[in-house]
């Protein structure tokens, strides 16, 4: 059975704002509101897979950033470089918190 694409609570609050700015494009392009079941339609064939693949890059670079600033505050606290047991601490101890922050509905109960 194929799922409805228009039932919103399948989307996340940023797809959903994603979504909505493609049918303010879209609508602009045909001169008329296009609808919410056309945007959709159109953003899961065309722009989903892209979107979706660049939030994912763009939330893994900020999470190595983050990383590679605690291995060097800690690194010189130890006055060594702490190496990959940095980052395995910073995993273990603030991955969860930091996940929960960056996308908070996700994590909703």
């Amino acid at each position: 059975m194929e799922s409805d694409c228009t039932d919103l609570e399948q989307f996340s609050n940023a797809e959903l704002e994603a979504i909505e700015i493609h049918k303010y494009y879209l609508s602009e392009k045909a001169g008329h509101d296009v609808g919410w079941e056309c945007a959709i339609k159109d953003w899961l064939a065309n722009y989903a897979a892209r979107w979706r693949y660049e939030r994912l890059r763009k939330d893994l670079e900020e999470q190595l950033r983050e990383i590679e600033r605690y291995k060097w505050i800690e690194s010189e606290k130890a006055g060594r470089d702490l190496g990959q047991q940095a980052a395995i601490d910073w995993i273990c101890r603030f991955a969860d918190e930091w996940r929960k922050r960056r996308d908070p509905e996700e994590f909703a109960e």
